[in-house]
């Protein structure tokens, strides 16, 4: 017989864990400039740091997505409470090797606190038959922007930046401890074979590819708006610097309204509207002759793609099997995370062989594909398996 759980406090746990994961990375992003001072590093020296943190995050996405298939909450527990201290180590570092070892550190915790999170919301969906996926991710959107701005606040007020990433990841790590019963006991069956490898059907392909899709379109137009505006369009400095705060607010606003559009609108709909929408976002900022339109178009990206991602894990997670979910849902954040590596490197390089407008704009492409792969879901899209609660 099949058990319907509350679903109150199953939700609030996913949506207390996307806040967790979200208000570690909020410092992190906040401080980037102060520790590349602090350190001495150079742009190129920050790039390689940055390049191995997102490295290290795929293997642990891996790792971490089997252990939950055969542990479930000690599992959950223990990576998303030891990555509140892996997230301080970046403000701690005084040295370029420092820097390196700091970021890999905290890019291996955010991979594995990333599965931990995803599977949460996924297991949640399937034993209530509720879709929280969507709004978890804005919720995740909400607290890297609060605590990002906070920390710029506390900043300009002479508060110490090792102080504030401290004290987050004390008071973060022992809340993820503390909630720990509101994790379900088995996130995934335990009876997944030992050793096995897990193969994603085609579909689940298909969907990994897009949401890889929407990170690479994500990441190029969050870390390349800021320069088109300053470099391109000529904006003040105020205004261009504003383009990633903009985005975020987008990708809050995206996500919020996808949580309803995921409650009276087919997945694939949702999909499609995004790659489109995504579209003529990039071409109105690739366009854009003042810093106005530029931030327009930049919003309309966020809004876009934000639902994109979320809606491809959801639907990757109701159709894997429940005692491979976690690692399934693992191996699909590994490769969709490629496209963070993927995006701001794509553009920079077309950028350097013709200009900033035309690599912007090859990103349209990319929104054209998204829209396409969106026909891989079927028209009534992927039910909701619910499974006996344990």
């Amino acid at each position: 017989m099949v058990a319907i759980v509350s679903t109150t406090p199953r939700v609030a746990t996913v949506l207390g864990a996307f806040a967790i994961y979200g208000a570690l990375w909020g410092p992190y992003m906040a401080m980037l400039p102060e520790v590349r001072r602090a350190t001495g590093a150079t742009e190129a020296e920050l790039g390689a740091a940055l390049l191995v943190g997102a490295l290290a995050a795929m293997p642990a996405m891996v790792v971490v997505g089997r252990l939950l298939d055969r542990f479930g909450r000690p599992v959950a527990v223990a990576t998303v409470s030891l990555f509140a201290p892996f997230a301080a180590l970046p403000s701690l570092a005084v040295s370029v090797p420092q820097l390196v070892f700091a970021v890999a550190a905290f890019g291996f915790g955010s991979g594995a606190c990333n599965v931990v999170v995803v599977a949460l919301a996924s297991t949640v969906e399937v034993e209530t038959g509720k879709r929280v996926m969507n709004r978890a991710h804005a919720v995740f959107s909400v607290a890297v922007l609060v605590c990002s701005l906070a920390t710029g606040a506390a900043r300009g007020y002479g508060v110490p930046g090792q102080l504030i990433a401290v004290v987050l990841a004390v008071v973060l790590g022992t809340a993820a401890f503390a909630a720990r019963r509101g994790i379900p006991r088995t996130l995934v069956r335990q009876r997944a074979q030992r050793g096995g490898r897990i193969r994603l059907a085609r579909r689940a392909l298909m969907l990994c590819l897009l949401a890889t899709l929407a990170m690479v379109l994500a990441n190029g137009v969050q870390q390349w708006s800021a320069i088109l505006l300053s470099d391109v369009v000529g904006a003040p400095i105020a205004w261009a610097a504003i383009a990633p705060g903009v985005f975020a607010v987008g990708m809050i606003l995206g996500r919020t309204s996808g949580h309803w559009l995921s409650l009276h609108a087919p997945d694939r709909l949702v999909l499609l509207g995004s790659g489109v929408l995504s579209g003529t976002g990039v071409l109105v900022l690739s366009v854009a002759d003042s810093a106005l339109q530029g931030l327009i178009g930049t919003a309309i990206v966020g809004a876009a793609i934000s639902v994109a991602t979320p809606t491809a894990y959801g639907l990757i997670g109701r159709d894997a099997p429940a005692r491979d979910r976690g690692a399934v849902i693992g191996s699909a954040a590994s490769m969709a995370n490629a496209g963070e590596l993927l995006g701001p490197a794509m553009v920079g390089q077309l950028a350097g062989l013709l200009d900033l407008r035309t690599a912007m704009t090859s990103l349209i492409v990319v929104s054209v594909v998204i829209a396409l792969l969106a026909f891989a879901v079927p028209r009534g899209g992927l039910p909701v398996r619910l499974r006996p609660t344990l």
